[in-house]
């Protein structure tokens, strides 16, 4: 088996479990005092206090539990924090910027404020997300802040993409005290009392689901204080290893695709749920609903799984013909053994899927008829779940329809439904079938068009990382666990930064070989058995990364993947190598 099966065979996916973004600030005022600030208190573009004193940062930032979690700026004569607040009217106006350089501690309004009406930074103050941020059911934001001058309240304002805005007040005391080195003396920075930041932790689980876009500062309590805002995190939703599209076991033709229009009676070709269906004669058409899921989109084959009766439907409105007569409902089709549906439907997953931390179930979904609820059932290598899902009527919605039952005509749009289900508190458990049943409306129908589930495949065996070494010099790390169908990645650290002659050897099985006997002059230890080579260029700081998907073949489980730093060199054995790691692929 070579290593292009992997690349040929790459599916969809993104490492990292749940994670803390520093989320970049717009930062408004340069008043933390960096090395080379102090002394300067009018330099045209150095520090500026936002009252009559500073954080002192000369010495780098201070090994802060607090500080260490955010993205702390650290350089000098850059903007460093978010200010609410006037320079000119803090402290009733004891430190207004002078018109001219006199030399004392009050400095001259710094270049970085370019007009006089730019010192009132009251607020708004507000930074948009380049990337927005994916919320989750655990997600929360955090917020370090000092405030002069007695101390106060403002408010912070995070908006999301859906529209909705949530606005939470932040407080902090007076900034005099705490185990944080200070600076005084104004502009001038010279060493000062210690001072004090605050943290302030807010709930976003409500807006699970959502993404994050911005992030606003207003409303400052204590019109006579600067109020300074360093960071900002935010813990966003965890994010899956890999999301599979579940192949379900379809019961149904319900979707009308090319050619199945204006053949109601074809034995192997399309029937209404009810009195009509989704109009994909087209295509499957675009939509963010839909984009990330497997639709079937052929004619001729099943393509929902159909809970419910075509006999009882619309109070049997749309039963059956016994015989063909080109009218809009059809003969009972040959893929429909028994009309009956209403029992439950299971889909056994091969191979099954190993939940994580990040894992959830997602479904689209139809209810005809007024719409009903319905049960989904997750059964595990031990146990099961039950979760209830709610459709509304299917009338309406971006998707083209038809109607005319199974005549299939064009007809008005209709809404697909999107619900997911938390499988979270089950990591590590693995999910061997998923199973509808219990329509709840008797006299309609549903149909489910497609599932993912977030999580890897599962394998018999057990697998993940194992650190060979081998290497002179560069060392090897990852952050992937080795399970099927996720990323197998291999990051070094301490190759010769830029170099161009970097190579990732990699093979499917291992081996333990002294790399004397191929090169004399060399030392370390070849583990890569028949590697192919893959080019890698090399960062400023000797680092490195190779990622390669793998496919969920269960045949790969139990295989043993192999990766290992190489580089040429120019001393008297012209390799470098660097330590191997290796994944058996399995839980």
């Amino acid at each position: 088996m070579r290593l292009a099966f992997f690349v040929a065979s790459a599916l969809g996916a993104s490492l990292a479990a749940q994670n803390t973004v520093q989320v970049p600030l717009n930062y408004n005022f340069n008043g933390i005092v960096h090395a080379g600030e102090a002394g300067q208190a009018d330099s045209p573009n150095g520090f500026r206090s936002m009252s009559d004193r500073a954080l002192d940062f000369t010495n780098g930032v201070p090994p802060s539990a607090v500080l260490q979690r955010y993205a702390i700026v650290e350089t000098a004569n850059t903007l460093d924090m978010v200010h609410l607040g006037n320079r000119n009217t803090v402290s009733n106006g004891l430190w207004a910027f002078d018109s001219f350089p006199n030399g004392n501690n009050v400095g001259i309004r710094p270049n970085w404020l370019p007009s006089v009406q730019s010192v009132n930074q009251a607020g708004p103050q507000t930074t948009n997300l380049q990337t927005p941020i994916a919320l989750g059911p655990s997600s929360s934001a955090s917020v370090v802040l000092q405030v002069s001058d007695g101390g106060g309240s403002c408010n912070v304002t995070f908006g999301y993409q859906s529209g909705a805005s949530s606005t939470h007040v932040l407080s902090a005391p007076d900034w005099f005290g705490g185990s944080l080195p200070g600076r005084d003396s104004v502009d001038r920075a010279n060493p000062g009392v210690n001072l004090n930041v605050v943290e302030v932790v807010i709930d976003l689980s409500a807006y699970g689901g959502d993404l994050l876009n911005s992030v606003t500062f207003s409303n400052r309590s204590n019109a006579n204080a600067g109020y300074a805002i360093y960071g900002v995190n935010v813990e966003a939703a965890p994010e899956p290893q890999q999301v599979t599209n579940v192949q379900l076991a379809m019961n149904w033709n319900g979707i009308v695709h090319a050619g199945e229009a204006g053949n109601p009676d074809a034995p192997n070709g399309y029937r209404a749920i009810s009195d009509r269906g989704l109009n994909f004669q087209a295509g499957i058409p675009a939509n963010i609903i839909t984009d990330d899921f497997a639709l079937v989109d052929q004619p001729g084959a099943l393509d929902v799984v159909m809970l419910g009766n075509r006999n009882l439907v619309g109070n049997g409105a749309w039963a059956f013909d016994p015989l063909p007569d080109g009218d809009s409902q059809g003969t009972q089709p040959a893929w429909l053994p028994n009309v009956d549906l209403t029992g439950p439907q299971t889909t056994v997953l091969s191979p099954p899927i190993l939940l994580d931390n990040a894992s959830q179930a997602e479904f689209l979904f139809q209810t005809s008829n007024g719409g009903g609820d319905f049960d989904v059932t997750f059964t595990f290598q031990s146990g099961s779940i039950t979760s209830t899902l709610r459709g509304s009527d299917w009338l309406g919605g971006p998707f083209p329809g038809t109607d005319s039952a199974d005549l299939a005509a064009i007809g008005g749009t209709l809404s697909i439904e999107r619900r997911s289900v938390d499988l979270t508190p089950l990591a590590g458990l693995v999910l061997t079938e998923i199973t509808f049943s219990n329509f709840s409306n008797p006299n309609g129908a549903c149909a489910v068009l497609a599932a993912n589930v977030a999580g890897c495949r599962a394998c018999p065996n057990a697998g993940g990382p194992t650190l060979l070494g081998g290497g002179v010099g560069p060392t090897i790390s990852t952050t992937s666990s080795g399970t099927l169908g996720c990323e197998l990645e291999w990051t070094t650290a301490g190759a010769t930064p830029n170099t161009q002659l970097g190579f990732w050897a990699v093979s499917i099985g291992q081996t333990s070989l002294p790399l004397s006997l191929v090169f004399p002059a060399c030392n370390g230890t070849v583990h890569v058995s028949s590697p192919q080579l893959n080019p890698t260029t090399v960062d400023g700081f000797g680092n490195t990364t190779l990622t390669l998907q793998t496919p969920a073949v269960p045949g790969l489980c139990g295989q043993v993947v192999v990766g290992q730093y190489v580089q040429l060199s120019f001393g008297p054995c012209g390799v470098l190598l660097g330590d191997a790691l290796a994944f058996t692929i399995g839980n």
